[in-house]
């Protein structure tokens, strides 16, 4: 980004001028103030050799937000629904701006309308003038049972680059059996909650067990399965 100014330049002038200038030279940064507005650029890497990323359900909201999800406890039914069968219906819904007063945007980031493959990243922005400056997301691993990767309450004020863990929402047994997967080869939508485990874990990857539709060297991965960069730049108002 550019500015272009037409000055006569005083001492005064010319003190203001090399302020600028040196704020414009810092580039990426914190934000150092509450009254700064910051352009947010989020992006997200597809890590794993042949395991594809659903679109991505984003929240911005403030810092009083219940997390989406909590290590070692039960996955509420909006995030079994994502990480079952990739749909993003229910955290829309309950994280609409228009009704959820915690949040300020809500979208279903795509890829071309479509998922995310290996080694392909999709990225948004964000141009953030209030106090919610905090990121929630969730995506899924979509030849699983119910893999997905998330994080919640990113704080968006500092750029930073995290790479993601698979976790599983416990709420389908992983019988790796195509009856139940809905990415490829599979494509199914049903779901089998009979032997699921009851609450969120890091995930422990595809094996091929018995009754398997899966085959791991594709479809496995080794942690860290993507990567999400954030790069925050504050502006003045």
């Amino acid at each position: 980004m550019t500015r272009r100014a037409s000055l006569v330049l005083g001492s005064g002038l010319l003190l203001s001028l090399l302020a600028i200038m040196g704020f414009m030279a810092t580039g990426i940064l914190s934000a150092d103030s509450g009254d700064d507005q910051l352009l947010v650029e989020v992006s997200l890497t597809n890590l794993t050799p042949g395991q594809i990323l659903s679109p991505v359900f984003m929240a911005r909201h403030d810092g009083d937000m219940d997390p989406l999800y909590t290590l070692g406890l039960p996955a509420s039914e909006q995030l079994a629904m994502m990480a079952e069968d990739a749909d993003a219906s229910g955290l829309l819904t309950d994280y609409d701006p228009a009704t959820n007063a915690y949040v300020s945007e809500s979208m279903l980031l795509t890829l071309d309308d479509g998922p995310i493959p290996p080694g392909h990243t999709v990225s948004t922005q964000f141009q953030v003038d209030d106090d919610d400056t905090y990121l929630s997301f969730i995506s899924m691993l979509v030849t699983t049972n119910d893999a997905f990767i998330g994080a919640s309450g990113l704080d968006l004020s500092q750029s930073r680059t995290i790479n993601l863990t698979a976790y599983d929402s416990g709420t389908e047994a992983n019988s790796e059996s195509c009856a139940y997967i809905p990415g490829p080869p599979c494509g199914s939508h049903a779901e089998d909650d009979a032997m699921a485990e009851g609450y969120v874990y890091v995930h422990n990857g595809v094996h091929g067990v018995e009754g398997s539709g899966l085959d791991p060297a594709t479809h496995d991965w080794h942690n860290p399965v993507a990567r999400m960069t954030i790069k925050t730049w504050s502006l003045m108002k």
